[in-house]
């Protein structure tokens, strides 16, 4: 039996990149879609273009709003969507021809919410229509899905390369939020809104706010790790693009998620640990790397913190190259610079 699947595409000033995402979402395998394109404000030709393809699609609409980020206009096209699962696709990446079949075919086959595959990066010169990989597939407990995806095994807790049931973003979480807040600044962190999930507005890595608590709630995951979803590594991408203020918010974000993970899987410390030492090397490195001196009490916070767990992370299971890059971060800033210039000649992954 065929259900229909919500495509929920948001859309912001990427008129280089958006045809090339809406014709492959036009071109899979698997027909019974319905492709929602949400207009953030765009003020280039993004909006024109998105209009066009509806015009000729009829399986797409599109919905215009003012600009109110990533996570707003997801929240918009979930409300929308009128499928039995849905599925993000980012407007400046794109899938291949069997991205669709795939996740759904894994949802029925181990009668669970939800799906994942992987991604393959690219640049943006770098067009990929047919890449053939050997894939594994099976279904896991939601302890062992979090676990992969703290240590980035195969997963990730990007919200673009899995489907949902519908029903998961409309029924009541079952996480009391609450019992982990300690301040306000957490509560732009819950996920929650009018007693279901959506992705928190305003905030920065919306996709670390969410995910990790739809796979709680699911219980189990199918996965595949076959690569069909193609996400566009960009110069300007907020991976690479110079720190600002607002993305100090990982801190708090990560302490809610950190806590609500151990407090339902105590045995997860080391990916959790593994976990937090990336997301300060990683920040720290875009600090470093953009010489951005202005955040000189941040780049002092972060790297206290790294000495603070240096033993702790030395002694545990995380990665090795984790336990370099902590140790090398917390104990010489030059060493550090020179470390990230290394890695990024090499292409190194996080």
């Amino acid at each position: 039996m065929n259900d229909l699947i919500s495509v929920i595409v948001p859309v912001y000033n990427v008129q280089s990149y958006l045809k090339r995402c809406l014709q492959s979402i036009q071109k899979q395998t698997y027909q019974l879609l319905e492709i929602i394109i949400i207009d953030d404000g765009s003020t280039d030709e993004s909006g024109k273009i998105a209009d066009e393809f509806s015009q000729k699609e009829s399986r797409a609409f599109v919905v215009h709003k003012e600009n109110g980020g990533l996570s707003d206009a997801r929240n918009v096209g979930i409300d929308y969507a009128n499928g039995k699962y849905i599925t993000f696709i980012d407007s400046d990446d794109y899938i291949e021809e069997d991205y669709i079949e795939y996740l759904y075919e894994l949802i029925r086959e181990y009668g669970v919410e939800m799906a994942t595959s992987f991604y393959r990066m690219v640049s943006n010169e770098e067009c990929v229509n047919t890449y053939k990989d050997n894939s594994d597939k099976g279904c896991i407990i939601a302890e062992e899905a979090i676990k992969r995806m703290l240590y980035r095994d195969g997963m990730t807790h990007i919200a673009c390369g899995k489907m949902y049931l519908k029903e998961m973003f409309e029924r009541k979480p079952t996480i009391d939020f609450y019992k982990y807040i300690l301040d306000k600044q957490c509560l732009n962190c819950i996920p929650v809104y009018d007693n279901k999930y959506r992705f928190p507005r305003g905030l920065l890595n919306e996709d670390l706010a969410l995910v990790y608590y739809l796979i709680i709630e699911s219980g189990r995951i199918a996965y595949g790790t076959k690569k069909t979803y193609y996400y566009v590594s960009n110069p300007t991408s907020i991976t690479k693009a110079k720190v600002r203020k607002q993305d100090f918010q990982v801190f708090i974000l990560y302490k809610l998620v950190r806590d609500i993970i151990l407090d339902y899987y105590p045995m997860l410390f080391d990916p959790v640990l593994e976990f937090q030492e990336t997301i300060y090397v990683k920040l720290l490195k875009r600090l470093m790397m953009n010489k951005q001196d202005e955040f000189a009490v941040e780049i002092n916070y972060i790297r206290k913190q790294l000495k603070k767990t240096c033993i702790k992370a030395i002694k545990s299971d995380i990665r090795c190259v984790t336990k370099i890059r902590v140790f090398i971060a917390s104990s010489s800033k030059l060493l550090f610079v020179l470390l990230c210039k290394v890695e990024n000649v090499l292409g190194a992954k996080s």
